[in-house]
């Protein structure tokens, strides 16, 4: 009945709200409704959100994507994405919509929709302990590790603009730049960094000094002009938030019994039904 409600109510607002196109694009939602399964993409390094190993995928991430595939009645298929392809592939139509721990900017608006806000997170830095790097002050002149395609970068400016940014791949390749000396700190979002401290086996070797310099939602990116399909992912997202799936989500990836215990006090935006 949930899936059949959400269901009515995206393509009333379809009917509804859509602008006239001499050229419109083929609806998403359909496609995805027709085909019975949607394409995801989401991060494969990336802990606590995004994890794949020996095939299996798991993170609050995958959580919630799989939560949101349950509630549009489909089955989810996902492709892995870094920060650099998050964009390149949903324009391209490899992935339906991205669910990546990704920053809704108004840039990235430009190219991309974003769904609600479903969480919020924000950068900061990770070094050894060993470092004598003890907040943003002591990194003027430093080499600081950053992922191509993300959001960090530009943070940091505004805290140390006289860092010297080195910029990696992926988010996988921040720890082993500063493991072999090509950077003294690496930059992400804090809790990955915690993530990939965790993930390390041996998290007491590495600090994150100076807490997060911002904090930033995460949105789900879509398609651009696809109305319905947005409609379609808010409502989903805004039933976990109400129905209390999205609590235990977070509670399962940041509660006091998790493997990373994170003080979280976001709240999901929901719209008057």
């Amino acid at each position: 009945m949930r899936i059949l409600t959400i269901c009515l109510f995206v393509l009333f607002c379809a009917a509804c709200g859509d602008r006239p196109s001499a050229a419109k694009a083929p609806s998403v939602l359909d496609g995805v409704l027709a085909s019975g399964v949607v394409r995801i993409g989401v991060k494969a390094d990336s802990p606590p959100f995004g994890v794949e190993r020996n095939g299996v995928r798991y993170g609050f991430d995958i959580d919630i994507a799989q939560a949101l595939a349950r509630r549009l009645g489909v089955e989810p298929e996902f492709v892995s994405v870094t920060s650099a392809e998050r964009i390149p592939k949903l324009v391209a139509g490899e992935v339906h919509l991205v669910v990546a721990s990704m920053t809704q900017t108004r840039a990235r608006e430009r190219q991309v929709d974003f769904s609600v806000a479903y969480f919020e997170d924000g950068p900061a830095i990770l070094t050894k302990c060993d470092s004598g790097i003890e907040g943003y002050v002591a990194l003027g002149g430093r080499r600081v590790g950053v992922a191509a395609g993300s959001t960090t970068a530009a943070a940091l400016a505004t805290v140390a603009p006289e860092a010297m940014l080195v910029e990696v791949p992926a988010i996988k390749d921040l720890l082993p730049a500063l493991e072999a000396g090509t950077v003294e700190a690496v930059a992400s979002d804090y809790l990955i960094l915690l993530g990939l401290a965790k993930a390390s086996g041996h998290a007491d070797a590495y600090a994150v000094p100076g807490g997060r310099i911002v904090s930033e939602p995460y949105g789900i990116a879509l398609p651009q002009d696809q109305s319905a399909w947005r409609d379609a992912v808010n409502a989903a997202l805004m039933a976990m938030w109400e129905d209390g799936e999205w609590a235990r989500i977070c509670d399962a990836w940041f509660g006091p019994a998790s493997n990373l215990p994170a003080d979280i006090r976001f709240a999901l935006p929901t719209i008057p039904r």
